[in-house]
C-alpha cells in the first residue's frame, strides 16, 4: 500500500502536511529557497513589518524544554521583501507564505496587497508576541506601546477584514499561545473575521532563563525574557489546536513543539491539516524536515493509513464516542498489564510507581489489587511493554 501525502488546505494543494512555522529559516528569500529542498511543503517568512527592528542580543537560548526566543519579525525591510525576498523564495519548491503584520489595519493590509503582487501563496497574519511591548518600548519610549487585552479581538477582526477585502489570497490568523485559555472565543472571532483558516500557535510566555553565574538573564531586553518554543508546549499547543477544530469548521494549521513524525500525526488527529515546524529544524537543521516526512510516510503506513486525511480529526471522533457511550469521564481503575515478552526488566515503571503496584523478580508484573491504574507507567515505559485499555471501540 502506498501512502500519498498529498494534502488540500484553503484550496491550494500540497505535496505534504509539513510546513516550516515563521522563524528563522524564513529570515530571507535565499533561505527560505534553500529550506524548500528538504521536502516540506510551504516556508513562511517571518513577520514582515513596515519598521523592522533590530533584535536584542543574545536573542537565543537553549533551555530544558525546547528554545526561548527575544526576536522581532524580520530584519529585512518590507521593501527588501516586496522587490527580493518573496520572488526569490518562490524559486523554490515549496509554497511561500507571507507573515505579516501591521501597527494598524490599514497598514496591514497595505502589506498584505504588496505581499500578494510580489507572489505570495498565502497570507499568515500573527496575533500577539508575548515580550514584544516591554522591547520596543524600552528600545522606543517615544512609541508608548500598549500591551495589547488579551480578550479583546476587535483590533484583529478589522485587520482581517481590511486585508481580507484587499486581497483575494487566503488570509490565516495565527492564534498567540498567550490564548490557550480562551481559544474557542479567538478561533470564533477569526471564522466571523472572514478569516479563511487558523494557525496554533504562536510562541508562549514570556519565559525567562537565567545564568548562575553572574544572576543576569540569558536573552537581551530590560528583564530578558523570550517566547517558549520547543517539544515543552506542545501538549498545551495540541489541545490549543483540538479546541479550534471542535469550535469551527476552519481548516487549522497545528503549530509548536513538533520534533518527530508521531508528533505531526498528534496533530493531524487533533484535527490540524497542515503542521508546522521551526524549533527542531532550527537547531538540528535542514535535514531535520526531511527525516520527519519520510518517517511520516512509515508511520502511516503503519497504523494502516492510505494518506493524513484518513487520520485527520480521529481523536475528535474518539470525543464524540466517549460522549455516545457514556464515557465522558472514567472513574473505575483498570489495571495496567505486563508483556513479558516485551519486557526488558528496565525497572523504569517501579521507579515511577508511587502506590507500589509493581512487582519485580526477572520481568516486572502489576499488582491488580494496588494498582489504581494512574497511566503513568504505561507511557514512562520504553518498549511499550505495559498495556491498559479504558476505552474501547
Amino acid at each position: 500500500m502506498a501512502v500519498d501525502l498529498t494534502t488540500r488546505f484553503c484550496g491550494l494543494t500540497f505535496k505534504n502536511p509539513v510546513i516550516v512555522a515563521a522563524g528563522v529559516h524564513g529570515r530571507d528569500g535565499k533561505t527560505m529557497k534553500e529550506v524548500s529542498r528538504s521536502g516540506v511543503a510551504a516556508v513562511c517568512t517571518k513577520t514582515i513589518v513596515s519598521q523592522p527592528a533590530t533584535d536584542v542580543l543574545p536573542c537565543f537560548v537553549k533551555v530544558k524544554s525546547g528554545m526561548l526566543n527575544s526576536v522581532f519579525g524580520s530584519d529585512k525591510t518590507a521593501e527588501y521583501w516586496f522587490t527580493e525576498g518573496i520572488q526569490e523564495a518562490k524559486e523554490g519548491e515549496a509554497v511561500v507564505i507571507a507573515n505579516l503584520a501591521g501597527f494598524t489595519p490599514e497598514e496591514a493590509a497595505e502589506l498584505a496587497v504588496k505581499a500578494e503582487k510580489a507572489g505570495a501563496d498565502m497570507i499568515e497574519v500573527p496575533t500577539h508576541c508575548p515580550h514584544m511591548g516591554e522591547i520596543l518600548n524600552a528600545m522606543f519610549p517615544d512609541m508608548n506601546y500598549p500591551e495589547p487585552k488579551l480578550t479583546n479581538l476587535e483590533p484583529m477582526k478589522q485587520s482581517v477584514k481590511m486585508i481580507r477585502s484587499a486581497v483575494k489570497l487566503q488570509v490565516i490568523v495565527k492564534l498567540s499561545g498567550a490564548f490557550s485559555h480562551i481559544v474557542k472565543e479567538w478561533a470564533v472571532g477569526v471564522k466571523e473575521s472572514g478569516a479563511d483558516g487558523i494557525g496554533c500557535s504562536d510562541a508562549l510566555g514570556p519565559g525567562l532563563s537565567i545564568d548562575i553565574k553572574t544572576g543576569q538573564p540569558k536573552l537581551g531586553g530590560p528583564r530578558g525574557v523570550g517566547g517558549v518554543t520547543g517539544p515543552g508546549i506542545m501538549p498545551i499547543t495540541l489541545r490549543m489546536v483540538l479546541d479550534a477544530a471542535l469550535n469551527t469548521d476552519l481548516p487549522v494549521i497545528g503549530v509548536g513543539g513538533v520534533s518527530s513524525a508521531s508528533d505531526v500525526i498528534e496533530y493531524l488527529m487533533a484535527g490540524a491539516s497542515l503542521v508546522g515546524v521551526c524549533t527542531a529544524g532550527h537547531v538540528g537543521g535542514f535535514e531535520r524536515y526531511t527525516k520527519i516526512i519520510k518517517d511520516l510516510k512509515k508511520m502511516l503506513l503503519e497504523l494502516g493509513a492510505n494518506s493524513p486525511e484518513d487520520v485527520r480529526g480521529l481523536t475528535l471522533k474518539r470525543i464524540e464516542e466517549r460522549k455516545a457511550n457514556n464515557r465522558v469521564a472514567v472513574t473505575e481503575p483498570v489495571a495496567a498489564v505486563v508483556d513479558e515478552e516485551l519486557c526488558t526488566a528496565c525497572g523504569k515503571c517501579q521507579e515511577v510507581c508511587a502506590y507500589d503496584a509493581v512487582i519485580s523478580g526477572g520481568k516486572y508484573s502489576i499488582n491488580p489489587d494496588a494498582c489504581i491504574g494512574c497511566g503513568l507507567c504505561v507511557s514512562i515505559c520504553p518498549t511499550e511493554a505495559i498495556a491498559q485499555t479504558y476505552y474501547k471501540l
